[in-house]
């Protein structure tokens, strides 16, 4: 007997249900085997709309389908400027194609650049935090899982800590870098919630000391333990491979953005060359290259940016609530290697590929540029010894870098400070006061009492004529006031194992400005420069 009309209708409707009714039985029991299998390279999706969510399980293998038409619709709605919208369709685009690096990129740089800036800097920077840490997450946590060699990924990871975090172009930018400061030194204690009981305020994984990542190479207390569980498994980093970043190229402070730029650009050309090296001669040709993809170069440049600009501010003066961070003389000769080394490597793959890119003289332009701030500023901090060791080493390697032969470092100095009389530069401008000041309390203990004055003056002419320059711009890049400037070199100075000043003129100096005897005795002490990085005892050999 057959079935028309509506009773076949009816019949074919209760058959779909059933099958319907067992497939929702059966699923979850086929993804737990094929997860366990290994037989598909993605996961099962969770929390998608209804419709996109039936669309899925329907098509099935065609997910990468649905993924392209999702990603049209995302590209159309950043071009309409709907970033919120985008930011979500992003989500479930690397959900449904996570080996797609691009999109991880793209839906990264949206929250951090784009739905970001969507909220005051100035009343509300910890909104803005909140999505440019979004945005290191997602390449971190999840573009990165799924895509271990993508140079893209590392790239954009190291760029954010680098450039949105690190830079001063961002309205928030002083409250991004406290707050990373704070992730680095601030322990939610077990409950893993802020702002509660059990906080720990100096015990984050890196805690009060720049090199505190060495006490997670073996721990030995149950603080540390949990400090080295939180490191690996949120920030995604080892202190193994914070300790070999340090030994290449440190002392880092690592409480501060510059260094995690440092690590992250430092494990994409690991990767990288690790995977590409087929000669493994430590070089790679242009082919090698190539097949590396085109951000290997731009993970070079990053080491040395981020080492120039962690020269302009990476030393942590204080930490939050009083967070200020500034000059860093110590790194002149890591910066200077991170150049030579990077400028070397392209002159060895041109080498290696029998042509000449330019690429590295190109390098030596900034690398030029750079020494001449160098040597500017550690004249302006009265270190003179280092200052006609680099000024010397900068005339002899680039002649041109000088305005008139023959010149000394007295006149290039003294140029300079003409030059800086229009300087708008947040962080040269105050490595520039700082450095006045700190002169002009070397002739106060002197009993130079004209030429103290005079400096102090010129100190506070830049300060008050950077101010009045930037104008409306003063909470994004202001200095803070004249007198915490002056407080800061004076702390430095008297600081318990500070260099800036003989001991007997430290004492003068006191006694010129009336300090009380104890005067900075509570203060902490600089870390030492020259001090090796160490981790724990090896363990004794048995004998026998």
């Amino acid at each position: 007997m057959r079935l028309h009309g509506k009773a076949f209708k009816f019949v074919m409707a209760l058959l779909a249900l059933a099958f319907l009714f067992a497939v929702h039985f059966s699923q979850r029991r086929m993804n737990q085997f094929r997860a366990e299998k290994k037989l598909t390279h993605t996961e099962q999706i969770e929390n998608l709309p209804p419709s996109l969510a039936f669309t899925t399980v329907v098509l099935g293998g065609f997910r990468g389908l649905i993924a392209n038409v999702l990603w049209v619709r995302a590209v159309q709605m950043q071009e309409d400027g709907k970033f919120f919208e985008m930011a979500q369709l992003g989500d479930w685009i690397t959900k449904l194609q996570p080996h797609a690096d691009h999109v991880w990129r793209v839906t990264a740089w949206n929250m951090s650049y784009n739905i970001s800036v969507k909220f005051d800097g100035i009343k509300t920077p910890h909104v803005r935090w909140h999505w440019v840490k979004r945005g290191i997450e997602l390449i971190r946590d999840g573009g990165l899982k799924y895509n271990p060699h993508s140079a893209h990924l590392y790239h954009e990871l190291a760029w954010h800590f680098q450039h949105k975090v690190g830079h001063n172009l961002d309205d928030a930018h002083r409250y991004y870098k406290s707050a990373w400061c704070m992730e680095m030194m601030h322990d939610p204690g077990p409950d893993g919630r802020r702002g509660t009981e059990d906080d720990i305020f100096d015990g984050g994984v890196i805690g009060t000391r720049r090199d505190g990542y060495l006490d997670l190479l073996d721990p030995q207390t149950d603080q540390d333990r949990r400090r080295l569980k939180r490191l690996v498994e949120e920030f995604k980093m080892t202190p193994e491979k914070m300790k070999a970043v340090d030994d290449l190229w440190g002392p880092l402070e690592w409480r501060l953005p510059d260094a995690h730029a440092i690590y992250w650009a430092q494990q994409g050309i690991e990767d990288v060359t690790g995977r590409f090296d087929l000669d493994a001669d430590g070089v790679l040709n242009l082919d090698e290259e190539k097949a590396a993809g085109g951000d290997f170069l731009k993970l070079r440049r990053i080491i040395y940016q981020a080492f120039q600009q962690a020269y302009m501010q990476g030393r942590l003066v204080s930490a939050p609530p009083r967070f200020n961070y500034g000059y860093n003389g110590d790194l002149v000769d890591r910066v200077n290697q991170a150049y030579e080394t990077q400028m070397q490597a392209k002159r060895d793959e041109d080498a290696a590929s029998n042509t000449d890119t330019g690429l590295a003289e190109h390098m030596s332009t900034g690398h030029k540029n750079f020494l001449r701030s160098a040597v500017y500023y550690l004249y302006l901090h009265n270190r003179m010894d280092d200052a006609a060791k680099w000024y010397k080493y900068m005339v002899d390697l680039y002649p041109q870098s000088i305005p008139v032969p023959g010149l000394s470092l007295d006149e290039y100095c003294v140029s300079r400070v003409q030059e800086d009389a229009g300087e708008t530069d947040h962080n040269q401008t105050k490595a520039v006061i700082g450095g006045l000041l700190l002169q002009a309390f070397q002739y106060a203990a002197n009993g130079e009492d004209d030429q103290f004055v005079g400096h102090k003056s010129l100190a506070i002419k830049f300060h008050n004529r950077f101010e009045r320059e930037i104008g409306i711009s003063t909470n994004r890049v202001g200095l803070p006031p004249f007198k915490e400037l002056e407080r800061q070199v004076l702390e430095d100075l008297f600081r318990p194992n500070s260099y800036m000043m003989h001991p007997v003129l430290l004492e003068q100096l006191r006694l010129v400005l009336k300090l009380p005897e104890e005067y900075g005795k509570n203060l902490e002490p600089f870390p030492d420069p020259q001090q090796p990085v160490e981790g724990p005892a090896p363990e004794p050999v048995p004998e026998g």
